[in-house]
């Protein structure tokens, strides 16, 4: 398990500022018995990290709940888990397949400079993404911008065309729905934003948002399809 604490920083001043942070996000009350004041810290780990730039080594801090003995990893916002690249990186590559329909070599060309990703991992993340959205992420959203405000227009507008050229009726049914969770996943964003209006945010980190958000409302935190086949 993890929860997923928000982290306004690079990777790099992760690194630097890695003890006070893990101080400062542990939990007070246990996200799976609700108990207070019983979750400590549980050892760490290290981990590699991909961004468009480097690759960098950080750690991982673990906590653990002292009543019912769920451990889970403290996960800074820029992260998924298990994936190596920076989640900034993964939200640019399906934006850009589901808004934009760039594939193949281009789109590693964008999303890779330093350590280019292999067209077939790119794929995953994207056929993941809207296989989540399809099993629950499009519901969630719709389920939390309508108990904000009841009247939402959930409209997203009309998809690209490429998105609706798409011969095979199971991957064109899927990229729909990814393509409608993103724009949910910016409304999410925007009615945020006018209840707090300090709230900082960065384009590059509407998944980190996302992610966030299901780990305090005491969901996982995990925006792609954990099983998903491979796409037809």
């Amino acid at each position: 398990m993890a929860i997923v604490a928000h982290f306004a920083g690079s990777v790099n001043d992760y690194a630097l500022c890695f003890a006070a942070w893990v101080i400062a996000v542990r939990p007070e009350r246990c996200v799976h018995c609700g108990r207070e004041h019983t979750v400590i810290f549980w050892g760490s780990y290290a981990r590699w990290v991909y961004t468009d730039t480097e690759r960098v080594q950080i750690r991982i801090e673990r906590v653990r709940c002292t009543a019912c003995g769920v451990s889970d990893a403290l996960l800074p916002s820029f992260l998924h888990m298990f994936r190596r690249y920076t989640l900034a990186l993964i939200q640019t590559t399906i934006t850009l397949a589901l808004d934009g329909g760039v594939w193949g070599q281009s789109l590693v060309d964008v999303v890779g400079p330093y350590h280019q990703p292999a067209p077939a991992t790119l794929r995953e993340w994207v056929w993941s993404f809207t296989r989540s959205a399809q099993a629950w992420l499009l519901a969630w959203l719709q389920h939390v911008l309508l108990t904000h405000n009841p009247l939402a227009v959930l409209d997203p507008g009309r998809p690209p065309t490429h998105l609706l050229h798409i011969p095979l009726d199971r991957r064109r049914d899927a990229f729909l729905a990814g393509w409608q969770a993103l724009r949910l996943m910016e409304q999410l964003y925007a009615n945020a934003r006018a209840c707090q209006p300090d709230l900082v945010f960065q384009a590059a980190t509407l998944f980190a948002f996302v992610a966030a958000s299901r780990g305090v409302a005491g969901h996982m935190p995990r925006l792609l399809w954990p099983d998903a086949p491979r796409p037809p």
